[in-house]
Formats: structure tokens, sequence, C-alpha cells
């Protein structure tokens, strides 16, 4: 990555050197006047172009921000819930009353990304700043498997429904698929312009989309690895992505504080949240897809109803980033909400009340 950014530094640089040097020889008249006019014009849309090539080298190379409570996963029976934090360490809590009832101790020894947990609860797959997917036996917390094929660091992980795929994306533009049973790569989907912040199954495991930095979303049928929408409404990066229980709507959250609504039938927006004024890192539907979440850089998390389009509630405990949002499968009113700060507060949607 440091050789591409030099590379496009020394292209930005001899173009704009070229264009100057014309600029100053075309003075003259005749032939070779318009002829130098034609190469100034030449070297300026070089160096244009070479500046472009800055700007998506910087976007591309933004840092991953995150702290605290990077991600969560929620078992099948909705009994516990998987915490992955920066510090590298993963804990498992009772969503009941948020104890610990983990046996076991896991740290990755680098900040943690993102978390599942299969959905027969015989796995915990965990992804960081380290480029591997680590995968732990759930009830043990021993090491299974290690799996290796991207380059750079991973940002976000899904689990197809079934469990039996694994998503990964990262600073790179591919997005890998895995076989969760043997830890093969199943395939690659290629296509995005910057790198990955966000990946997420549709309920029936039939479509993957992903977010990137470019501000686009990627729709892709997982059976024949097809690219089956390109969504673009996002001013800047696509932080978060999920899909409404049903499959029929995505949500999605950027960085330019919006938060959009898009028809999967047609491939279209049908809606835009704005009224955040941060950066919304988060989304979540609860389970009958009656509301959705949406946490922002400034600590506000914004309950929002799917039948009106309206804002119900506007929750806060803190300042800091909310960095993962999650709704409990069985109880629809029971949010989890990750922390900049590292703290885990458990809401109640309907009454507003945040522990």
């Amino acid at each position: 990555m440091k050789y591409m950014v030099n590379a496009v530094r020394k292209a930005a640089a001899a173009s704009l050197v070229g264009a100057a040097g014309l600029l100053l020889t075309a003075c003259g008249g005749g032939d070779e006047a318009s002829q130098q006019s034609v190469s100034t014009a030449q070297g300026l849309e070089q160096a244009t172009a070479a500046k472009g090539e800055r700007q998506v080298a910087r976007k591309l190379l933004r840092r991953y921000a995150k702290k605290g409570v990077t991600s969560m996963a929620l078992s099948a029976d909705g009994t516990v819930v998987a915490v992955a934090r920066a510090d590298g360490k993963v804990r498992v809590l009772d969503t009941g009353n948020g104890a610990d009832v983990s046996k076991f101790s896991i740290d990755i020894g680098t900040v943690a990304t993102g978390i599942v947990i299969n959905n027969t609860s015989n796995y915990l797959a965990v992804v960081g700043r380290d480029s591997e997917v680590h995968v732990f036996d759930y009830a043990s917390g021993k090491k299974l498997l290690t799996l290796n094929g991207h380059e750079h660091p991973i940002r976000n992980i899904a689990q197809s429904p079934d469990g039996s795929l694994i998503a990964t994306v990262g600073e790179e533009t591919r997005v890998m698929v895995w076989r969760a049973a043997t830890g093969k790569l199943a395939k690659v989907f290629s296509g995005h312009a910057g790198f990955v912040n966000s990946v997420a199954f549709s309920p029936d495991g039939a479509l993957l989309a992903s977010g990137d930095a470019a501000g686009r979303i990627l729709v892709w049928n997982v059976a024949t690895g097809k690219l089956v929408y390109t969504l673009r409404g996002h001013a800047d990066e696509v932080n978060d992505l999920a899909f409404r229980p049903d499959g029929k709507v995505l949500a999605s959250a950027g960085v330019d504080g919006q938060v959009l609504l898009w028809d999967l039938s047609q491939g279209v927006r049908t809606q835009a949240f704005s009224g955040h004024k941060a950066s919304v890192r988060s989304v979540a539907f609860n389970a009958d897809g009656s509301v959705l979440a949406s946490g922002g850089e400034d600590g506000q998390i914004f309950v929002w109803n799917m039948a009106s389009g309206q804002l119900d509630k506007q929750l806060s405990a803190t300042t800091a980033a909310v960095n993962a949002l999650l709704f409990d499968s069985k109880n629809k009113n029971l949010l989890f909400a990750g922390n900049d700060d590292n703290r885990l507060v458990r809401w109640n949607v309907a009454s507003g009340v945040g522990r």
C-alpha cells in the first residue's frame, strides 16, 4: 500500500511539473503554439487525474477508529451475547442480566473487529487487525482453525443463516466467503473501489451485501457469485448494513450521517433518515422489523418507527461512539449497544430505559 501511495505522489508531481513547463513555453504563435496548447491541456488533465488518485488513496487509507466494544453476536437461542473488544478479548454474557457466563478466555492478541456465533453454538469466529479469521470451540474456547487469505486487516465478519458460510471484509477490495465446516475459501467477490467496512447476509442466505469506503453498497447472489445491484446514495463511507427480517429491505449507515433504506426487489432507495449530527456507525432491525435502531459517533441512538418512517425515540447513555447494535431475538424491545468507552448498555426501546 505504501508503494501505491508513493507511486501516486510521483505521478502527480510529474504531471504538475509537465503542465507548468508547457504553460511557460506556450507563449509563441502559429502551429507550435497550438501544439503546445494541446500538450498543456493534456498535462493539466493528467494532473487532475493524479489528484483524483491521491484522493482515492487517502480514502483507502482512512484509519480504523473503533475502540472499546467493537462487535457483538447473539446465540441462536438468544440466551447469550458474545462481545468482541478492541483489546482483543472476547466475553460471553447472559442476555438477561449481562453477567459473564463464559468458562474460557479468548484473546486474539490484536484489535478484534468482528465476531459471529455459529447457529448451533459449535464455534465462535473472530476477526481482527492481524488479517486472520480465528475460529474457537464455543464450549471450551480452544482454537480450532485459523483462516488465512486476506492480505490486510479485517474490518467485519458475517455468517449465513444456516451457519455454513462465513463472509469477511477489510482493508482491500475483495469479499471472501469461507466454508465454516472446513475453513476452506469458497468464493471471492471482487468489485469494490475502496476498503470494505461492512458485510451482511440476507435472512434467507441468498444475498450478501457489502459496503465500502467509496460510499457504494454491492449486493451479490451468493450461489452464483454474480453482482445483483450496485447501490449509490451515501456521500461518504458505508459503515454498517442490516437486512430487515423479511429480507426485502436493506438499511445502511454512513459517515455522511445518513441512514438509508433500500428496496431489494428493485435495487432502489426508498427512504433516507437524516437526524444524526455525526457519522452513523451501526444499524439494527428488531425481530419483527417494526423498528430500526441507528447508533452515532456522538453516542446517540435513534429508534425509527418503520410503519410511520418517523423518529420514535432518541437514546443516550454516553457521549462515546456507538460501534455496535444488536436486538434480542425474542424480546423485540431489548437492544444491546456497544460503545467506544467499553460499555455494553441494555436498552428497552419501548420505555427508553437503559442499564
